[in-house]
């Protein structure tokens, strides 16, 4: 069956809660490419409708799990148990996939081994 997918980085995507941004000192800075921007769940979870609306039924977010200094792409995990405190806690993951839910979308989360 064919399924529109929205495809992104979530740090790049929305900042939807500020306090998240600087857990680790000197990794966030919106002018500069290399650094954290400060997208998180909540800020995706914000913009399902725009992503809906769009058309799209799913989106595919990157990596979720505990990464590497400055790894905005979240793609240098170093533990697959833990979230990645910079992107949200866990209760705002499940936030994010309830919401979605509830437009009849799906989640797909990137995982690379």
């Amino acid at each position: 069956r064919a399924l529109s997918i929205y495809q992104l980085l979530t740090d790049r995507f929305v900042d939807g809660d500020p306090r998240n941004n600087e857990i680790y000192e000197g990794e966030f800075d919106v002018r500069d490419m290399a650094f954290r921007h400060g997208g998180d769940f909540a800020g995706l979870r914000q913009k399902l409708p725009y992503i809906k609306g769009l058309g799209c039924r799913a989106i595919w977010i990157s990596p979720v799990f505990q990464n590497g200094r400055d790894s905005y792409h979240q793609y240098a995990m170093h533990d697959f148990t833990l979230l990645d405190r910079r992107l949200g806690t866990l209760a705002e993951l499940r936030e994010l996939t309830d919401a979605a839910h509830a437009l009849g979308m799906y989640v797909v989360v990137d995982v690379v081994m």
